[in-house]
């Protein structure tokens, strides 16, 4: 399902992520065991944060010492632990601070996991990377279920917060794009020059992609 494209032109396809995220969902995502209760962002709904979780593997050294921010349910989080990373975890609703916990937890895993808005959890500390699966769509997202997890503000103000702070924690970050989504080329633009890409896939209909710098 092209879940960006559609919530533009099929109408019913936002009464069912409506519908879908008031229930609890149990997934298996790269081996691990993901309880997503109702209110927190679904990794498996658009599949971009199944995908992440799949593709951050290869980007850690065994104790390394990670940030995530916007974990939702901690499916990312727990990859980077089971790579074998130190992993702090951060996230604003205390519903997904919880998931998270519970996650790490269902996985026999040891993940730190914060509650706060992005990087205020973790003022002044260093990272040896930060990765993200931030929102990326225009606006507040106010008209989208779980507005809260799509809309990256006015102009994409958090990836452009998120491009311009995160190299102060860490001298390698990581952030993951849709190509559904028809603004998708401004999303990437607000990041700022200094993101490359570092891997694409064609994924059920749609190419996601990671970024880093």
């Amino acid at each position: 399902m092209r879940f960006g494209r559609l919530l533009h032109a099929r109408p019913l396809v936002v009464p069912f992520a409506r519908w879908h995220t008031r229930r609890a969902h149990l997934h298996v995502v790269a081996g691990q065991p993901v309880w997503v209760p109702p209110g927190v962002f679904d990794p498996v709904l658009t599949k971009v944060g199944a995908w992440l979780a799949g593709a951050v593997g290869e980007l850690v050294t065994p104790g390394e010492r990670w940030l995530e921010l916007g974990t939702g349910s901690g499916v990312v989080a727990c990859a980077l632990a089971r790579a074998g990373a130190t992993v702090v975890a951060t996230d604003l609703d205390p519903a997904a601070v919880q998931a998270a916990r519970v996650n790490a937890a269902l996985g026999g895993l040891r993940i730190e996991v914060r509650g706060g808005d992005l990087f205020a959890p973790v003022a002044g500390e260093r990272f040896d990377a930060v990765v993200a699966n931030l929102p990326f769509w225009p606006g507040d997202g106010a008209d989208l279920p779980l507005g809260h997890a799509f809309g990256a503000g006015a102009d994409f103000a958090i990836l452009r917060r998120f491009g311009a702070e995160a190299p102060a924690f860490a001298p390698r970050v990581y952030t993951v794009l849709s190509e559904a989504f028809v603004r998708w080329p401004e999303a990437r633009a607000a990041l700022g020059p200094s993101f490359r890409l570092h891997r694409r896939a064609w994924v059920r209909g749609e190419w996601l992609s990671l970024w880093g710098r």
